[in-house]
């Protein structure tokens, strides 16, 4: 079938899926604590290091490293590409997949990536330099230095400090740019 899936669809489809159910029917999984464990399919072993854990909805294999959702689960097992892997997936939930068709109109409101970047780059400038110049920032410098970070790694991790104020973006940045970038949020009536 032509068009895209909706990523909105894949969201809430890897919402829907419970990945140990979906594990479970091609691996047989044990219950260990609130993991579930298994030997990997994905390479030979003796005891289990393939573990799934339901409240993040991911597996991990601690022996050869693969992990993921449920759609790279099944992407792996079943050698399938990604769009066969949802289609799966969504066989699986029992939900038809949905297309975008090649006429649709793009969205009105403009993919403006590059510029939610240039604003989460500019609010990260500000939080690192909040944690250099404000007054307030010393409890939180004297915490770090008592759980060992130096200014050294501070810097290279880009650890910042945000003041204990509720607008301190907002003096700082446009709204607009706040709510496009997720920082904030827009209230009904302003």
């Amino acid at each position: 079938m032509a068009g895209r899936i909706p990523r909105s669809f894949i969201d809430d489809l890897l919402v829907r899926v419970d990945i140990v159910d979906l594990v479970d029917s091609y691996v047989p999984l044990k219950k260990t604590g609130s993991n579930y464990v298994a030997r990997c399919p994905f390479h030979t072993e003796k005891t289990p290091s393939f573990a799934v854990t339901r409240n993040k909805q991911l597996y991990h294999c601690f022996g050869c490293g693969a992990g993921g959702n449920a759609i790279s689960f099944l992407m792996d097992y079943s050698h399938l590409d990604f769009v066969e892997a949802v289609e799966d997936l969504a066989d699986f939930v029992g939900v038809q997949v949905p297309r975008e068709s090649s006429s649709s109109q793009v969205p009105a409101k403009k993919n403006n990536t590059a510029e939610i970047f240039q604003v989460l780059e500019q609010v990260a400038g500000f939080f690192i330099q909040q944690l250099r110049e404000n007054d307030s920032a010393k409890v939180a410098i004297d915490y770090l230095k008592t759980r060992g970070l130096s200014g050294e790694v501070a810097r290279e991790f880009q650890v910042g400090f945000a003041p204990d104020s509720w607008n301190t973006l907002s003096k700082q940045f446009k709204a607009q740019q706040l709510i496009d970038a997720g920082l904030a949020i827009s209230k009904d009536g302003g």
